[in-house]
């Protein structure tokens, strides 16, 4: 453990802008939610129905499970606890990649153990920032519910709670940082672990075994119960995973080689097949958008037959007022439900289609660009080849998305196709933010991209309480997309065409930043 306070205050000084602004954010989240339920939900009459009403709806028992208790806490709690355990599992996932394998792809950590430098000082500095961070965020969080009128012991449950989803993912991706040399395929079989964790809390929500929520982090999440009946217990459940987690982290790293993963790698062959730059991308990108691809067709598939027969189980109040804000009035409740959910899982795309992005700063960190370059292939051709991927990974990803649903719902393929491709545009402008981010300022540009994703999650759920009107919901490319299944607006063709215009000038002037500077391999 030689180092590890050097390596945490490392550590401290590369994110001093990142983990301030997203323990911030997610510290004043529960306050403003609960304030928000409090003005929509003026009595107790009122959140009882609501709560009546989310029990017989399978989105929202498939998203945030069931409401445990009905007061403001309680509501509070059910509207965020899962969401905040997956944004916190994934910014966890981010980071410990980001400092434990990454560091080792790009050389960094070969060059810091040949100083006093203990071989486990970097796993646990990772550990120690993330898990501190999440537990900070989580105390924040605390004084200002408090001072909302709620219960300071439920509260600080609610905090510890909300800090110990990310506690679990980061334990995870500790693990697979072990597993494989490429901090890509560490995150993406992180994430994906996570997508199962999550499904498996759904299945359990919305399937009647419950049993299943005890196999999940955030079902544990969801079962300590806060402003109900205080289960402190559960979050002892979750120390012994993320302590078992850690230590099978650490004693797999000692079984593996500096830079070298548990996974050997496949060699390539002998002679070299790639036809030039696009060839290249072709085979960098290929495993990553087949997994996402057969994962979205799937996930589409099962959202098609969770929609059937939904028209008389959501016909609430509730779910009529939700309908009329989006533009469903009137709209069968079925095609209501359809487009909601789309406009989440196309963020998710929006995700993915950051990955592809941003392979070329991966690319350029870890010294291969440079070798790359070196031949006759221009630069702009190299970072073209991965922005062509960038922008039609996510075709391929909605295409397989609303085909599948489309199939399994009412057989109308290319209804339900056309309105899921109807958020490309708002996904291609995260695409081409994150392009002109790789151009102007490489070394945070994964950082920046990926909290101004976040950024936009936070956004649409504070809209969905009405805490966020007017230029700050405008900012959200994602609620500029007209809902086609509803009918959409009068000329959906302006804001998608607006949108890809949007999207094509931050991805040229990314390029045209990028023939300007000096490669920065070094990260």
């Amino acid at each position: 453990m030689t180092g590890t306070w050097t390596q945490i205050r490392l550590i401290l000084r590369r994110d001093r802008v990142l983990l301030p602004v997203w323990i911030a954010i997610t510290a004043l989240l529960p306050a403003s939610i609960a304030s928000a339920t409090t003005d929509l939900y003026a009595d107790q009459a009122a959140r009882d129905a609501f709560a009546a009403a989310s029990a017989s709806n399978p989105a929202q028992l498939a998203m945030r499970g069931p409401i445990h208790d009905a007061s403001v806490g309680g509501l509070t709690a059910w509207t965020l606890g899962s969401s905040l355990a997956l944004i916190g599992g994934l910014i966890s996932i981010l980071l410990v990649i980001r400092h434990t394998r990454l560091e080792e792809e790009t050389g960094r950590r070969e060059l810091l153990s040949s100083g006093v430098i203990g071989r486990h000082a970097p796993l646990a500095a990772a550990l120690t920032v993330v898990l501190a961070a999440n537990l900070l965020l989580g105390l924040l969080s605390v004084p200002a519910l408090v001072t909302s009128g709620l219960p300071a012991g439920s509260s600080l449950l609610f905090g510890l709670s909300t800090a110990a989803g990310g506690w679990a993912f980061a334990a995870v991706a500790a693990i697979t940082a072990q597993l494989t040399a490429s901090s890509g395929t560490a995150r993406g079989i992180a994430i994906a672990i996570g997508g199962l964790l999550f499904a498996l809390r759904s299945l359990a929500d919305t399937g009647g075994a419950g049993w299943l929520a005890w196999l999940s982090p955030f079902g544990w999440v969801r079962l300590t119960r806060p402003y109900a009946d205080d289960r402190w217990w559960v979050l002892g459940l979750i120390a012994v995973f993320v302590a078992a987690l850690a230590a099978v982290a650490f004693a797999l790293s000692t079984c593996r080689d500096v830079a070298g993963g548990l996974i050997p790698a496949r060699p390539g062959p002998a002679t070299g097949t790639l036809p030039g730059a696009f060839g290249l991308t072709a085979r960098l990108h290929r495993s990553t958008l087949a997994g996402f691809a057969i994962g979205f067709g799937a996930l589409g598939a099962l959202l098609g037959v969770a929609a059937r027969g939904l028209d008389a189980q959501l016909d609430t109040p509730q779910f009529q007022q939700l309908a009329a804000t989006i533009g469903g009035a009137g709209a069968p409740i079925s095609d209501v439900f359809f487009t909601f959910v789309m406009y989440v899982l196309s963020q998710l795309v929006a995700g993915a289609a950051l990955v592809s992005a941003l392979r070329a700063r991966g690319e350029e960190a870890a010294g291969r660009a440079e070798l790359l370059l070196s031949t006759p292939i221009g630069r702009l051709r190299w970072a073209l080849s991965h922005l062509l991927f960038a922008f039609l990974s996510p075709v391929l990803l909605l295409t397989a998305l609303g085909a599948a649903a489309g199939l399994t719902y009412d057989g109308d393929v290319a209804r339900v196709t056309g309105a899921t491709l109807a958020y490309l545009p708002a996904v291609w402008t995260v695409a081409g933010l994150a392009t002109l981010l790789f151009g102007l300022m490489p070394r945070l540009a994964t950082a920046v991209s990926w909290t101004a994703l976040g950024l936009f999650l936070v956004v649409d759920l504070l809209a969905e309480f009405k805490l966020a009107t007017g230029i700050v919901l405008d900012l959200s490319p994602f609620v500029h997309v007209p809902a086609m299944l509803l009918g959409g607006s009068s000329s959906p063709v302006a804001p998608l065409l607006g949108l890809t215009v949007l999207s094509v000038t931050l991805g040229a002037a990314g390029l045209a930043l990028l023939r300007r500077r000096d490669l920065m391999p070094s990260g």
